[in-house]
C-alpha cells in the first residue's frame, strides 16, 4: 500500500499528515507514468485500487498494489528487467538475481492450472458455509483492521482470484477451494480427497478412520473443509494450556496448532 500525503519521520517512525493540494495533478501524473512502457512495463492498477480520503481537512491518496499475475511478472522499471525488477521484503524493496528473473519469465509463458476460467460456473456454484468458514479465518489471521474484512463476498473473491473479474465466472482455484463436490466432479473426474488413520500397522484393520471427500450432507467435500476437518482431527488430543489474552479471552491457539496447520498444507 502506498499512502501519499503522509509524510514518516525516519528516526521515530512516527506519521504526520501533510496532505496534498493538487489531488487531480498527482493522479494524472501518477496515470501517465504507470502506462508508460518506457517507465513501466505493465500497469496492473485500475481505478478500483486508488482512493482519495479526506482527513483532518486534508487530502490524502491511497494506492493499494495487487500481486501481479504470472503472466505479467516481472514488473519492472526503465525498460530492462535486469536493473529495475524488485522485491518486496518487510519494509524494503530488493533487487532481483538473474535467476530470479529468468524464472519469472519462464513461468510467465505457462497458464496456470489454477487461474483457469470455469465458464459455466458462477459465484453461485460457491458453498456458503465454506465461504463463511474461509473469510471467519481470513480475518483471524489478517486482523480485523484488513481492508479485505469490509468487502462484499463477491469483491473478496475477486481479490483472492477464487472469482475472475472479468469473466465474473469461477476459476478453478476457485471451485475446487470452495466449491461443491458434484460440481468439481464435473470439471475433474478424477478428484478424491481420502485421509486415514491407521493405529496399529501390525493388525488385518485397514484403517481405524476415515475421511473422504465424497458428498456428504455435514460438508461440501472442497479442499479448504477438507484441511479443516484433518486439522481438527489431528489437533483434538493437544493439550491447550489456560491463557488469555489482552481482552481476557481465552487463548486456544497454541503453537503445536498452528505447527500442525502449516504442516498440513505442505
Amino acid at each position: 500500500m502506498i499512502i501519499l500525503g503522509i509524510k514518516e519521520d525516519k528516526k521515530t517512525k512516527i506519521c504526520d499528515l501533510e496532505g496534498i493540494e493538487n489531488v487531480n495533478d498527482i493522479l494524472k501524473d501518477f496515470w501517465n507514468t504507470i502506462n508508460n512502457k518506457e517507465k513501466i512495463s505493465c500497469n496492473i492498477l485500475n481505478d478500483d485500487y486508488i482512493e482519495t480520503k479526506k482527513i483532518e481537512g486534508k487530502m490524502i491518496i491511497i494506492i493499494n498494489i495487487p500481486n501481479a499475475n504470472r503472466q505479467d511478472k516481472p514488473v519492472y522499471i526503465n525498460n530492462n528487467p535486469i536493473t529495475g525488477t524488485f522485491k518486496r521484503y518487510h519494509d524494503g524493496d530488493y533487487k532481483c538475481t538473474k535467476e530470479e528473473i529468468r524464472v519469472m519469465f519462464s513461468e510467465s509463458s505457462e497458464q496456470s492450472k489454477d487461474e483457469m476460467i470455469l465458464e459455466e460456473y458462477t459465484i453461485d456454484n460457491i458453498d456458503k458455509e465454506t465461504l463463511e468458514s474461509y473469510r471467519k479465518r481470513f480475518k483471524l489471521h489478517k486482523g480485523d483492521n484488513h481492508e479485505w474484512n469490509n468487502l462484499s463476498d463477491r469483491d473478496f473473491l475477486y481479490m483472492i482470484r477464487a472469482l475472475d473479474r472479468k469473466t465474473d465466472k469461477l476459476t478453478l482455484a476457485g471451485l475446487l477451494m470452495l466449491g461443491k463436490v458434484q460440481d468439481i466432479i464435473q470439471v475433474r473426474p478424477n478428484y478424491f480427497l481420502d485421509y486415514r488413520e491407521i493405529k496399529d500397522v501390525t493388525t488385518t484393520e485397514r484403517w481405524s478412520h476415515r475421511i473422504t471427500s465424497s458428498a456428504d450432507e455435514e460438508w461440501a467435500g472442497n479442499l479448504w473443509g477438507f484441511f479443516n476437518k484433518i486439522v481438527n482431527r489431528l489437533t483434538a488430543d493437544i493439550e491447550v494450556p489456560f491463557a488469555l489474552d489482552k481482552d481476557m479471552m481465552r487463548i486456544d491457539d497454541t503453537d503445536v496448532h498452528k505447527s500442525v496447520r502449516e504442516r498440513t498444507c505442505k
